[in-house]
């Protein structure tokens, strides 16, 4: 997992990658993040890692609203967005 801290997302454009946003104090996030560390082993797609506290702009530009929210994103269109189980995200991966 790539974990953002600069505008790296700007950088890769073509790539299939799925951004989440997440916050070091949300619960629920820590959860999510240890089940993506174990898909990304598997599956050959950058995860991004955005803590919503230092990338506010970010965040509301996107209009993330809830954490954990998961975007799925390839070729800079936004294929899944918000709280999608990984099991959705699993098959748009594989059907892209």
């Amino acid at each position: 997992m790539i974990i953002v801290k600069n505008n790296i997302l700007k950088k890769i454009n073509n790539k299939k990658k799925i951004l989440v946003f997440t916050a070091n104090w949300c619960s629920p996030c820590n959860i999510l993040k240890k089940k993506l560390k174990k898909i990304e082993k598997k599956i050959n797609i950058l995860f991004f890692l955005i803590n919503i506290d230092y990338h506010q702009k970010y965040s509301i530009e996107l209009g993330i609203r809830v954490i954990p929210t998961i975007i799925f994103d390839f070729k800079n269109k936004i294929i899944l967005n918000g709280l999608v189980s990984i099991k959705d995200i699993l098959k748009e991966i594989f059907f892209i």
